[in-house]
């Protein structure tokens, strides 16, 4: 009976979550005039992948304020994450699309080498930033995949594929965690 119950309470509280990433996608794509479907989903899977990340990285559930405040402070960075990769478009038109320079993890790494002496607050918008160009990346992988001047499908998604895994796993995302630069 006890597991049943255990299984309940972990729908119940993926429920809630997947509730809450929907209204602060909404919100979200609100407050940056954002209305493309593409962006939406693009958005809520980083959502969804900041919230999956700080549940899986939380092992001090005595410390939830600070984890809450640390989801909420990269929050926003998240969602730019999702929004750098389509930059190309803008800036060397739909040909451009999937520019390998955008579509990687180079902006990330940029942002972690201009951050890694500063406060951890810092590191904290760095790695929310991370989280989003990873569920960006890795949702190319599924419905795209394609990248410019790369050979073939399975180059391009495995390049997409340790990018956004580069995002994840590089010591300042561990400011997600609670454990980055002071």
């Amino acid at each position: 009976m006890a597991r049943g119950k255990q299984i309940v309470d972990v729908l119940a509280t993926l429920a809630v979550a997947f509730g809450v990433a929907l209204v602060l996608n909404w919100i979200i794509l609100g407050f940056f005039g954002q209305k493309s479907a593409d962006r939406a989903e693009h958005s809520l899977m980083g959502i969804l992948l900041l919230l999956g990340y700080m549940a899986a990285s939380a092992d001090n559930r005595a410390n939830i304020g600070q984890a809450v405040g640390i989801f909420f402070a990269a929050l926003v960075p998240c969602y730019l994450g999702t929004v750098f990769p389509d930059l190309d478009i803008r800036l060397l038109g739909i040909g451009g699309h999937r520019n390998p320079l955008f579509h990687s993890s180079v902006s990330f790494f940029v942002l972690v080498l201009l951050v890694r002496r500063q406060a951890r607050f810092l590191h904290i918008l760095v790695a929310g930033y991370g989280v989003g160009l990873a569920s960006h990346l890795w949702w190319d992988i599924i419905y795209y995949g394609d990248v410019r001047w790369l050979p073939g499908g399975t180059i391009d998604r495995l390049w997409l594929g340790v990018h956004g895994l580069l995002c994840l796993t590089t010591p300042s995302s561990c400011s997600l965690r609670g454990d980055g630069p002071e």
